[in-house]
């Protein structure tokens, strides 16, 4: 039997498992590898576990595959094992586990020890940490969290005080993507039916770094919220729904990893791009990905051959194929550059375009839900001491920091807008701080007032809150879940704040994505947060229930860097003369005056100068009566665990012994 054992791509031999065909040729068999259990496959990019799969639910190895396929079927020369190592790995499901853990171990030699993490699971000091937490039960991973080195940091260490993170958006190539004249009644006919037509309105061509980055450092996994002094803020589903405009309610985003056969196919039939064409895409982007170039030539080109159709009166039917192929690469491009931006900032992922195969279906998906699964899932990678980047759609994340922090970043009111549009349209960035120091020091303290908790109260005529806001539970996009807790935020529904329940109440932390599409699609109203937990309505926007901030701050880390005590002023040259002029005023001090008065006034009295029953006896005993609370504020003022003193309720006294 001959070990093919090689790898080729387009007929061209390849290094790939180079090891394994000199052990053949030396008459030794190749070792089983078992599966890869984690990381990237060696063909995909960065960012593929948000395509759809994970690194989590890969299927088995090339090389393990290799070694199942029948060595019989192999010797009778019916099997190129070189050619199956070229094909693409094929995917599990997202909800097919792989074998237990446990399992595993038990089949691994006795004399090897099973593998040990290289951290304990939980480095969470005793005593908690200096600025809290010092109650773990909330935030249970705040050991990874970034928040630490920055607390740590020494005042001049400007490698972590000042480092702002990647920031990957592409609004501007929304921007500046050529967009047929609104009058192209079939083209923006079939945008706005899908509804996904505002998104070519929210979109950024300025974003702020150091404001972005100020907030993913305050960004917490455990409870998908932001931790400022005043409590706990979060992008709602509310907010989506106002900031975007996208529906908010429909199935939720159910693809999978897919295999470059299978986006060829995609491609070939929906875009009407070669084949032959479509694997070069691939091979240049090292799996089924088309760049942003490549995909914006073939919408124009579609716009063009479109035109010249319709010039040379073309059969309708023709037409109506270039149109919907046309759409499709628009709509494609649109969600790849603001719902599912990613990491790679290069290039879109063709698993997307199977929602556009039937254009009529695609407004029954839930885009909003999807935008916000992809941000949250971003933050939460972000969030962590060694987070270097953050992604998703920033021009929508952006904009809720604008909206509900109107004082904190650069930005003016757009001329254009109307009040039909998005809100995320409202806003016309400018440049903000590169780096997230002055942001930082404005959340640390900030004041309530600094927080627009109910911003959208003159935009309900166009977006109400709907009932589908209120659920709390887990979110899904493909593989990826995120939580959505709005009894944690009930203040920026209007609701008195009370000290919510633990996260895992309303997401457990084992629920399935089939499970997650079952509750959201027909559980929906069981899990919506009822009357008795939003509590009463506020008086004032920050209204919370007694005890609130004080747990708050036991589980929580509100406060990014420590507070230095002011250094004392420079001591003036003229020090002495302005004390010597200071006692020479002799201001007389209020108490002594008052003190001054009660002394001479019952001097008075007992020296019998006024007499009892006379007008002047009543007039003295009224004026000690004014006097005395003055006192009494000042002993009661200075015993610990007293209430509130009231000096006409001490008169009163005064006068009755």
């Amino acid at each position: 039997m001959e070990h093919n054992i090689g790898r080729s791509r387009l007929g061209r031999p390849s290094q790939a498992h180079s090891s394994a065909r000199r052990e053949a040729a030396a008459g030794n068999p190749p070792a089983k590898r078992g599966r890869r259990r984690q990381g990237q496959p060696p063909s995909q990019g960065t960012h593929d576990n948000e395509a759809g799969g994970s690194g989590a639910t890969r299927s088995r190895s090339r090389r393990q595959q290799v070694d199942d396929v029948d060595v019989d079927a192999a010797e009778d020369g019916n099997v190129n094992v070189g050619q199956y190592l070229a094909d693409d790995a094929d995917w599990l499901d997202e909800d097919e586990d792989e074998e237990p853990r446990e399992q595993q171990m038990q089949q691994q030699p006795p004399h090897e020890a099973p593998h040990q993490p290289p951290h304990a699971p939980n480095l969470q000091p005793e005593d908690g940490y200096p600025g809290g937490p010092s109650n773990f039960s909330l935030l249970t991973e705040y050991h990874k969290h970034r928040a630490i080195p920055i607390w740590n940091a020494e005042p001049g260490d400007e490698k972590i005080l000042k480092k702002s993170m990647r920031a990957i958006t592409n609004g501007k190539r929304v921007i500046n993507l050529p967009k047929m004249d609104q009058n192209v009644d079939w083209f923006w006919r079939a945008i706005e039916a899908t509804g996904l037509e505002p998104l070519t309105r929210t979109n950024y061509s300025i974003i702020d770094h150091g404001v972005l980055t100020a907030f993913a450092e305050r960004w917490h996994s455990e409870t998908s919220t932001f931790h400022i002094p005043i409590g706990e803020v979060g992008i709602t589903l509310d907010d989506v729904q106002c900031l975007l405009h996208l529906p908010i309610e429909g199935k939720l985003l159910n693809h999978r990893k897919i295999s470059r056969a299978e986006g060829v196919e995609l491609v070939n039939t929906y875009l009407g791009v070669s084949e032959s064409k479509c694997w070069e895409f691939f091979i240049d982007t090292h799996g089924p990905h088309i760049t942003y170039g490549d995909l914006a030539f073939v919408y124009t080109t579609r716009w063009e051959e479109i035109d010249k159709a319709v010039s040379e009166n073309r059969p309708m039917h023709e037409i109506t194929v270039l149109r919907q192929q046309c759409i499709r690469a628009f709509l494609l491009f649109l969600v790849c550059t603001t719902i599912f931006s990613n990491r790679s900032q290069f290039y879109v992922d063709v698993v997307y375009l199977s929602y556009f195969q039937d254009l009529s279906d695609v407004n029954q998906w839930n885009w909003g839900v999807a935008a916000l699964t992809y941000l949250q899932h971003y933050l939460d990678d972000s969030c962590k001491a060694g987070g270097m980047q953050v992604a998703g759609y920033l021009s929508f994340y952006q904009g809720w920091i604008m909206m509900h922090f109107p004082k904190m970043t650069v930005w003016r009111r757009d001329p254009n807008y109307r009040e039909e549009m998005p809100r995320n349209a409202t806003f016309s960035t400018g440049q903000g701080h590169r780096d997230p120091v002055m942001y930082r020091q404005f959340l640390d303290n900030m004041q309530v007032s600094d927080f627009e908790f109910c911003p959208y109260d003159g935009h309900r005529h166009v977006r109400p809150l709907i009932d589908v806001c209120w659920f709390s539970g887990w979110l899904r996009c493909g593989s990826l879940k995120a939580k959505h807790l709005p009894e944690r935020v009930l203040r920026q529904f209007g609701h008195v704040q009370g000290i919510p329940r633990d996260p895992a109440a309303g997401a457990p932390a084992r629920m399935s994505l089939l499970q997650i599409d079952r509750v959201f699609m027909e559980e929906v109203e069981m899990r919506m947060i009822d009357e008795e937990m939003r509590g009463p309505t506020v008086v004032r926007a920050w209204d919370h229930v007694p005890g609130y901030i004080s747990w708050f701050y036991k589980v929580s880390h509100p406060i990014m860097r420590p507070i230095a005590a002011p250094e004392a002023p420079p001591r003036p040259a003229n020090l002495e003369v302005l004390i010597e002029e200071q006692e020479s005023q002799s201001v007389p001090d209020t108490l002594d005056i008052c003190r001054n008065v009660r002394t001479e006034l019952r001097r008075a009295l007992e020296a019998n100068e006024a007499l009892p029953g006379t007008p002047i006896y009543e007039t003295v005993n009224r004026v000690l009566g004014f006097v005395e609370p003055a006192f009494l504020y000042r002993s009661r003022r200075r015993l610990p665990g007293r209430g509130r003193f009231d000096p006409h309720d001490a008169a009163r006294r005064f006068n009755t012994q």
